[in-house]
């Protein structure tokens, strides 16, 4: 969708959805998530969680995958992460979790400081 404006040309007006960031609305940070870990809250009740964009920042070589709650279907990933690099992933396309109720899952391929910032937002 392309929105003109007068003065500059285009503008982006954004999602049209609300975006949610993260667990309670914060990124997740941990020393190890070798175990998976919940990066988002569950979608709303009924609803798919829908992955807009992930931000991913490190201090140790590793590898993440993201993956769903309880099933373990991998949604993306492996993504190689070299020693203090951050990464953003801007999904363009719909990644929409396949299963109504579930969080996206991390987990690491190592143990070391990881940040996990996800927006998602929900959808029938």
């Amino acid at each position: 969708m392309e929105i003109r404006s007068k003065s500059s040309g285009r503008k982006d007006g954004g999602p049209a959805w609300t975006t949610v960031r993260g667990v309670g609305g914060v990124p997740v940070t941990l020393a190890d998530m070798t175990t998976a870990t919940a990066v988002t809250d569950a979608p709303t009740t009924g609803q798919k969680l829908v992955v807009d964009d992930i931000l991913v920042s490190t201090d140790t070589e590793m590898s993440v995958t993201f993956l769903e709650e309880t099933t373990g279907t991998v949604i993306r990933g492996p993504i190689y992460l070299a020693a203090n690099s951050t990464t953003q992933i801007t999904l363009r396309g719909l990644t929409k979790l396949p299963t109504a109720n579930k969080k996206l899952m991390c987990d690491a391929s190592a143990a070391g400081n990881i940040t996990v910032e996800v927006g998602y937002h929900s959808e029938a």
